[in-house]
């Protein structure tokens, strides 16, 4: 995939307070009143207002064209007004060249009664970068996402099941005449693919081509007259749904599971992230950790850094890790704004200290559509002046980078309420057991054993609940064998230094071929790569390896030497491809059976969807960038779990998939019929 620049919205002003575009040589709403014009367009067809008062759950709307977010202001505070604080409202909304907040808070400024909600927008508008981007807003009663690039390839990256289907559409944009690249067949497509038997939709336009092209799709079409100088307009409901065949059936998403009692296995990063998220969704969570405390393997060091992940063709991994970042802004600002937990997003540097990472960065950045507020271009002589010390390479700085001491992330997402943790269990065991019917679903039980009395005879402890969850990173071999995980553990060692072994403090975390960052009571440096090595112990080979490092990238930074140093070793968990395994564990015989026992050459339509453990997931090999892929499997975790709309594209929702190696060597021909 080639990075694909995001060009932004080129504005000029009628009256100061409405935008016109320059790009569709057309005006973003009426110049005579832009909230009436929402209210006759979009509102009042769509009946919202009624539908909000019944609503008895999530409301979810899509809409083609941002713009400067007048409509979702204007929904959004009807919602707020007419619905209660325990339901949401899911706002989906695609912009292919979407604003500066500058223009949008100059359209925001002249209806104060939006206040609150502008104010929650700007604290989280999106860094504007091709693709998907959460926006949680007001206590997460309102959800936003916003698409950045063109609508007819964002839509298919939405998905289609139940639980995530269109409410209402809003079918704004620019005039069909002066926009025609969006008002296609397939955009109506789309829009019956993603909407239920009661979705409606209204639209500004009435042109012949566009109703003709919604009845087509299965819309009844009405027109009735426009707000304005706009002589018609046209509203309508589904009238006939059609059916859809995925083009990932392996990749279907699993049925929910109603909020209950859930059982985490594994107190690391990505252990306790998913256990608060499941705590602050409802439900009582119980922690089990095989080791005498939390967060002893890498979850356990010093420091990590944090930043997102810049690739010359914008791959999958970057698109992922993007989102992970963000995710990870969400949870741990608040957190460090109240100091709850230890570390630094005040920016970090990134060296580039080998021919490749300097050709791969240079090429997108000169490229263009990277924003400073992401990441920055420093020269060698820059790096140095932001670091603080001589550096021997050029690289770029990320503003919202930084550090963070993962323990205290751990322990502040262990101290929910709803959390139980419970410390040396080892886990023997995962079964199913049967329920009793619809009203009394099937549990799982999860058989320990206490790894601090196993050597007394001490009996196994059993533990029941609807869903399992299991985090136990890379050391757990016989449990990632037994759920079909290729989880490599990776030995890495990191060395501390003390503040009297540093000439000068750094001013900012930096990754280098490892990296150096500023940590409580000095710095931290690492880690070595030690694939197979499995040995627990720290050595002088590892100090060695990690001081060499940190010289050859910053020269006159530490005076210690590798006699002097302490440190730890961890085992990170990877995978085959540098992405995580996040999602349900599927039914093995049955996969066998539908899946590679069948010819990979069939039409998609005739393989059925995927069949899974009910209950039961994964959340593991998230290798060296735990701090920025856990939040965001977390989110994606408890989504899958209640069955709401997923918080990825389907794209990266697909690239984390717990199947895809399975599938992808079944796709190639490689496994043999049985």
């Amino acid at each position: 995939m080639t990075f694909k620049k995001l060009v932004t919205a080129n504005v000029t002003w009628a009256d100061e307070s409405v935008p016109y575009s320059i790009q569709f040589d057309d005006y973003y709403f009426s110049t005579d009143n832009g909230l009436e014009e929402v209210d006759h367009t979009f509102i009042q067809p769509n009946r919202l207002v009624e539908r909000f008062v019944q609503c008895e759950g999530t409301f979810r709307i899509a809409e083609t064209g941002f713009g400067s977010g007048l409509n979702f202001l204007s929904v959004a505070e009807l919602w707020l007004k007419h619905h209660s604080a325990d339901h949401q409202l899911h706002f989906i909304s695609f912009e292919k060249h979407p604003m500066h907040w500058e223009d949008v808070a100059r359209v925001h400024q002249n209806h104060p009664q939006f206040q609150a909600i502008s104010k929650a927008l700007k604290a989280h508008y999106p860094l504007l970068i091709s693709g998907w981007h959460d926006v949680w807003l007001l206590n997460d009663r309102v959800r936003l996402t916003l698409w950045f690039g063109d609508v007819l390839k964002g839509l298919p990256e939405c998905d289609a099941s139940a639980d995530s289907q269109v409410d209402a559409w809003l079918l704004d944009g620019f005039t069909p005449s002066k926009n025609p690249e969006m008002w296609q067949p397939a955009l109506y497509q789309q829009m019956a693919r993603l909407s239920h038997a009661n979705t409606t939709f209204a639209t500004f336009t009435a042109a012949g081509d566009v109703r003709r092209g919604l009845q087509a799709a299965g819309f009844q079409v009405q027109k009735a007259s426009g707000y304005g100088k706009k002589r018609e307009m046209c509203f309508g409901q589904l009238a006939q749904s059609r059916p859809y065949s995925s083009k990932a059936p392996w990749f279907s998403r699993p049925l929910p599971v109603p909020t209950g009692n859930a059982i985490v296995i594994g107190a690391g990063l990505a252990g306790a992230s998913l256990a608060h998220q499941l705590a602050k969704a409802g439900w009582q969570v119980t922690v089990l950790e095989s080791q005498s405390d939390v967060a002893m393997q890498a979850s356990g060091n010093l420091a990590g850094t944090v930043h997102p992940l810049i690739t010359a063709d914008w791959n999958l991994r970057s698109q992922w890790y993007l989102q992970g970042f963000e995710a990870m802004l969400r949870c741990i600002l608040p957190w460090l704004a109240h100091q709850e937990v230890k570390g630094s997003l005040q920016g970090m540097v990134q060296m580039l200290v080998t021919q490749t990472s300097l050709e791969r960065v240079q090429t997108v950045m000169q490229q263009g559509g990277i924003p400073s507020e992401l990441a920055e271009w420093l020269t060698q002589e820059e790096v140095s002046e932001k670091l603080g010390t001589e550096a021997s390479a050029p690289g770029i700085f990320f503003p919202n980078g930084g550090w963070l001491n993962p323990h205290s992330v751990v322990k502040r997402c262990l101290q929910h309420p709803n959390i139980t943790v419970k410390l040396n269990q080892v886990v023997t065991c995962i079964v199913q057991k049967e329920g009793g019917g619809e009203k009394s679903p099937p549990l799982w039980q999860i058989t320990t054993l206490d790894g601090a009395e196993q050597k007394n005879g001490e009996q196994q402890h059993h533990e029941q609940a609807n869903i399992v969850v299991v985090a136990t990173g890379s050391l757990h071999s016989a449990l990632n064998q037994q759920l079909g995980l290729p989880i490599r553990p990776v030995k890495g060692q990191v060395s501390h230094l003390s503040s009297e072994q540093l000439n000068k403090p750094l001013r900012y975390p930096v990754t280098h071929s490892g990296y150096s960052s500023p940590c409580e009571g000095g710095a931290v440096s690492g880690a070595t790569f030690e694939a197979p090595d499995m040995s627990e112990h720290t050595s002088l080979s590892g100090h060695r390896s990690n001081l060499n490092a940190a010289h050859s990238a910053l020269p006159n930074w530490t005076n210690a030497t590798a006699e002097s140093l302490t440190g730890r070793v961890a085992f990170r968990p990877t995978t085959p491809d540098h992405l995580p395994i996040v999602g349900a564990v599927p039914d093995q015989a049955w996969m066998t059976q539908s899946y590679f026992s069948q010819s990979h050459t069939h039409v998609v339509y005739k393989y059925s969807k995927q069949r899974y453990q009910h209950g039961l997931y994964v959340s593991n090999g998230h290798g060296p960038r735990g701090l920025m892929s856990v939040f965001l499997a977390a989110e994606s975790l408890l989504a899958d779990i209640q069955g709401t709309a997923p918080v990825q594209p389907l794209s990266l929702y697909h690239a984390s998939h717990p199947v895809r190696f399975a599938i992808r060597q079944w796709r190639s021909g490689k496994t043999k019929l049985k």
